[in-house]
Formats: structure tokens, C-alpha cells, sequence
């Protein structure tokens, strides 16, 4: 059936029914709730928010030095400027970026003196030397600045506005997270409900994906892809050179036994698209720490990577940041214009589809808020608006993002005050919320239709919107995995 044909918002039509069926779905519901019900408070908890913070910045406090010419490193250090209300702005500590064409050509107001119509002449001015980004692919597009003299973030940060009021195009280098670095921790299925999900895998397994079915290739830059092979055989053909999870890192240097606070987040990601595109050829890159912390660079690199150098048709970006005034982080508008540029040179179509973020406001999360990036917020179970998930008018789709199922890894979490600490052994499943999990439903619905179809990536889009129902700050809302 075509999507524009969908029922209520539902483009597969009973393809995915409740996956509980006949299992106790009171206590996991509540269980679900509960932690999301946490995120929702997050927002006004300042003093939790900075605690939280605070002890991951401690967690790689050894992080040691890279030498000039190394390659970018996934783990990074970061600062964050404190919020009362709202989240809070996380960056990498001493350093700005700048565009080259500011840089070189200068964006200076009309009728300034010619020599300070230069950015390069403007950035001496504020103690700031130019110096190349760790990523190539970007380097003719990005500069890094640094501080001649010691330079707090706050300092940073109002040199960056300061520059802006030039008219040069500045900004904090900044950190993207797992669209929220607070968010609700996985929640560990029983054994019969692990029985259940691996049942309703293999349904899914069967109702698409042919061999006969044109090839399409979906990138998750993520935090990577566990290094285990299930015996449910579910993800074995992703690709693990380079980019595994390691799932304890932290704290550093030998981690501590437990799973790290977004341990699994990239194997998750990766099991929702192949649940909704059991065909899908899926490529799973390491560019956020297993932590949840990332560089926009690091980020917007991997993100060219995946398009350019490995063919990419479809990227999930299960990640974003909120920053200073609202401004578009620079590395990563930098990939999308080199990616959008690629694309239309070679005839090729490419869609970028991100989470919008957690934060509960309408505040833009970034690369979601970009126009040309299909943005996904999150709808509870029943499908109204979910509180605790970011909506604008930049959002183009929402889809259930609270209690989704999918695939997780081996490891124990570490213990909490007054509760036990969740093991997950071999070939788990768990139940994860956020947008991070209602984006890579869009992604594999894309992902699905160009496939099964064989209609173009646009297209696929233009019906998918023509599917879902409308709902002001939430886009297109659809129905397609069941959440709890």
C-alpha cells in the first residue's frame, strides 16, 4: 500500500504489532515511566544536571595529550556553560571555530577599516591564532582557533559572540551527546520477554528485505557497534573494523567494570533500523564516546566519511546540541554542505535524519534543526506529544520514542542507591526511551520504501510526510514501532 494511503498515521499496517503480547506489561510500563518521568524533571534540576556533569568530566580526567598529525581522537575533554533552567551548553574546552572564507575573506560591517575587514587581523585583536582542524576533509572549509593567553569557556564564549557582532562566522567548538547526555538508562527484559523479542524479530526478519531488492545503505554515527556476535545472528553482518563499542572505557584509563553510561546506545540504534529494514546494508562508525560525548568534528568527519568515501545513502544521526544564541555549529554545517555539494555533482540522493533531542523545550537541537535534515521528535506510547522530547517548527516527523525494544549488549550497569544493578548477558534485548530511538525508525522506514518500492530517497519522503498526521511543534506524526 502506498504511505499516502496510511491509515491513521500508520504506514505498515499492523507489520509491528505489540511486541509484549501475552507478558506481564504493568511492571516494565512503569518501569519505563519512571525514567522518563526523570528526564522530564531534568530540565529544572540544575544542582542534579552539573553533578552529572561534573563526574563525567572527572571520568576522563586522564585523558592524555594528542601530538600534531594524529588522527581526530573519539574521546575528547569538555566544559560545559551552566543553565538555571533548560540544558546546559557543552563545549571543547579552548578552542573556537571559524570559517575560512570569514577567516580569509572577511564579513566586517560595511564602512569598517579596511585592514579590520579581515578575520585573521580582527582574531589577533582577541588573542586568537588560527590553526588546522583534526579533520582533513573539512580543512577548506573550518579553521581552529586557539587562545595565545589562558582563556576560560566563559571567556571563549564571549569572544564568540563578541566576533559574531563583526559579522565573522564564529563559534564554540561543540559537544554533541546522545541527544541528551542525561537520559533514561536501558531497562533489562526478562528472560521470556528477551524470548518474545527474538520471536517477533525473526516475523520482522521475513517481511522484507529480499534478495531481489535493490541495495541501500544506511551510516549510524554512533558510539559504535558491540564487538559480540549474537547467536540470534541479529546484526552480525554490520561491519566491526574500527568502530566498536568498547562499553568500559571510563573512567580512565582502564575503566571500572561496569558498562559506561551510553554503553550500547550505537547496537540499539542499529537493531531498531533492522527491525523496520530487514534488508538495509547497515555501517555503524565510532564517533561519540561510550560515555555519550562527542566533537562536533569528530562528528561532522565521520559523517563525510560515511557519504563520500563508503557510499552512504541514508545517515542516522541519534545525537545533537543546543548552543550559544541558537547558531549553527560550524563543523557540522560544514559536513552537510560538503555532503549536499557531493551529491548533487555525482547525482546521487542522500538524506541525513536526526534525533531532536530530549530537552523538553522548543529550543533547536543541532544537526536536527538544520532545513535540510529530516528531524524526528518522540510521542509516548499512545501517540500524544511526548513532554520530555525537544518540538519546533523545525521537527518533520515524530514517532514513538518512549519503551522501544531492540537489541543491547553483554555487561552489568553499575549499582544506584537503592536499586540492584541490572546484567545483561549474551544476545540481550532491552527497552530504551528518547528521540535517539524514534529517529532511527524514520530512517529505516526511508530506508524500507526505497528498497521494497524501488521509488527514488526524495520521493520516499514526500510520501512518508503525505502518511503522517499533523501536529503543531511535532511534524508528521507516525505509528511504527510500539513502545510501553
Amino acid at each position: 500500500m502506498p504511505f499516502n494511503q496510511a491509515i491513521n498515521g500508520d504506514p505498515f499496517q499492523g507489520d509491528f504489532p505489540d511486541w509484549y503480547g501475552g507478558e506481564p506489561r504493568d511492571p516494565l510500563a512503569a518501569a519505563v515511566q519512571s525514567e522518563v518521568d526523570q528526564l522530564i524533571r531534568l530540565r529544572f534540576q540544575p544542582d542534579v544536571r552539573h553533578e552529572y556533569l561534573t563526574l563525567l568530566q572527572g571520568r576522563r580526567a586522564q585523558l592524555p595529550g594528542r601530538r600534531p598529525g594524529e588522527p581526530p581522537a573519539v574521546i575528547t575533554p569538555f566544559d560545559f556553560l551552566p543553565a538555571t533552567v533548560g540544558f546546559d551548553t557543552l563545549l571543547v574546552p579552548g578552542e573556537l571555530l571559524i570559517t575560512r572564507q570569514s577567516y580569509d575573506g572577511g564579513h566586517g560591517p560595511v564602512g569598517l577599516e579596511a585592514p579590520y575587514r579581515y578575520g585573521k587581523d580582527v582574531l589577533a585583536g582577541f588573542g586568537l591564532e588560527a590553526s588546522e582542524v583534526d579533520c582533513p576533509a573539512l580543512r577548506d572549509r573550518v579553521l581552529r582557533l586557539v587562545p595565545t593567553r589562558p582563556m576560560g569557556s566563559q571567556e571563549l564564549a564571549d569572544a564568540a559572540r563578541a566576533l559574531r557582532a563583526l559579522g565573522l562566522e564564529v563559534s564554540l567548538c561543540y559537544i554533541t551527546t546522545l541527544a541528551g547526555v542525561v537520559k533514561p538508562p536501558p531497562h533489562k527484559l526478562a528472560p521470556s520477554g528477551g524470548a518474545k523479542a527474538a520471536l517477533l524479530a525473526e516475523e520482522v526478519r521475513l517481511a522484507g528485505g529480499g534478495p531481489d531488492n535493490r541495495p541501500v545503505k544506511v551510516a549510524i554515527i554512533d558510539t559504535g557497534i558491540a564487538e559480540e556476535i549474537r547467536a540470534d545472528g541479529w546484526l552480525a553482518e554490520v561491519p566491526r573494523d574500527g568502530n566498536i563499542d568498547p562499553l568500559d572505557t571510563f573512567p580512565l584509563p582502564n575503566g571500572d567494570g561496569f558498562l559506561d553510561f551510553a554503553a550500547g546506545h550505537g547496537t540499539f540504534v542499529a537493531g531498531l533500523v533492522r527491525e523496520v529494514a530487514p534488508g538495509a546494508e547497515i555501517a555503524v562508525y565510532r564517533a561519540v564516546d561510550s560515555d555519550g560525548i562527542g566533537s562536533e568534528v569528530t562528528v561532522a568527519c565521520a559523517m563525510i566519511r560515511a557519504v563520500i568515501e563508503d557510499g552512504a545513502q541514508i545517515v542516522n544521526l541519534s545525537l545533537g546540541c543546543q548552543t550559544q544564541d541558537n547558531v549553527a555549529p560550524i563543523a557540522i554545517q560544514a559536513a552537510l554542505e560538503i555532503i549536499s555539494e557531493w551529491a548533487r555533482e555525482n547525482d546521487r540522493d542522500v538524506l541525513i535524519v536526526a534525533a531532536a533531542g530530549n530537552s523538553g523545550d522548543t529550543t533547536p537541537s543541532w544537526p536536527a534543526a538544520f532545513p535540510t535534515v529530516v528531524s524526528v521528535a518522540g510521542l509516548m506510547p499512545d501517540r500524544r506529544p511526548a513532554p520530555w522530547s525537544s518540538r519546533g517548527y523545525w521537527v518533520t516527523f515524530s514517532t514513538i520514542g518512549q519503551g522501544l525494544l531492540s537489541t543491547y549488549v553483554p555487561g552489568q550497569d553499575a549499582p544506584e542507591p537503592n536499586a540492584p544493578a541490572q546484567v545483561f548477558g549474551q544476545d540481550s534485548w532491552a527497552l530504551w526511551s528518547g528521540t535517539s530511538f524514534a529517529a532511527p525508525q524514520i530512517t529505516g522506514t526511508l530506508a524500507r520504501r526505497y528498497q521494497d518500492a524501488g521509488v527514488s530517497l526524495p520521493d520516499a519522503l514526500s510520501e512518508l510526510l503525505a502518511a503522517g498526521q499533523p501536529i503543531p511543534g511535532f511534524g508528521r506524526a507516525l505509528k511504527i514501532l510500539p513502545g510501553i
